[in-house]
């Protein structure tokens, strides 16, 4: 009777724990259709966001595209403005080229070459001492190729025409690759 009496005792106390282990595992599948709802919703908000992740490739790339294209760019109006105000009074230019390069080992971006014209060899040397000057600091190294006397058109006074080059610095760079491509956070 006794034996019976454990076996029965022993019979309920497992089905009371498989109860409770039932319960248990009732509430972690609860738990497991809870979570797994939560991620689809997840997972549908991720997919909202995958057109943002391709435009910004898209940005990120254009953004490469215009550093590469002007990160040399001289800002030639700027430039020219330049000379228009530091032309000296007794000189005038008659031919202006300007190239913008890569850059080199040199540390120039670029150079131009200048055609001109002055009374005398005088207005020459000013047009030089105007290229040199602090308030030009995107021209470096200004030298003149060439020059040689003649007649003016009037035939009675003398005229030295000239040809001079130099080298564009940084300071000659333009600021539109920092206008062209916004700060973007996140």
């Amino acid at each position: 009777m006794l034996v019976v009496f454990f076996g029965l005792l022993y019979v309920a106390g497992l089905a009371g724990l498989t109860m409770v282990w039932n319960g248990k595992v009732d509430v972690a599948e609860q738990n497991l259709a809870n979570q797994q709802a939560v991620n689809q919703e997840l997972q549908a908000e991720v997919a909202a966001y995958a057109a943002a992740d391709e435009l910004r490739f898209e940005y990120e790339e254009n953004a490469l595209l215009t550093a590469s294209v002007l990160s040399n760019d001289v800002a030639w109006g700027r430039l020219l403005n330049d000379f228009g105000r530091l032309i000296p009074e007794r000189v005038w230019l008659e031919n202006f080229v300007g190239s913008a390069s890569g850059g080199d080992i040199s540390g120039l971006v670029g150079r131009i070459t200048v055609a001109g014209t002055g009374f005398d060899f005088v207005d020459v040397s000013a047009w030089l001492r105007s290229l040199d000057e602090a308030r030009f600091p995107g021209v470096i190294g200004s030298w003149v190729t060439n020059a040689s006397e003649s007649q003016g058109d009037d035939g009675e006074d003398t005229v030295i025409s000239f040809s001079s080059t130099a080298g564009l610095t940084d300071a000659a760079i333009s600021n539109r690759l920092q206008e062209r491509i916004p700060e973007v956070s996140g």
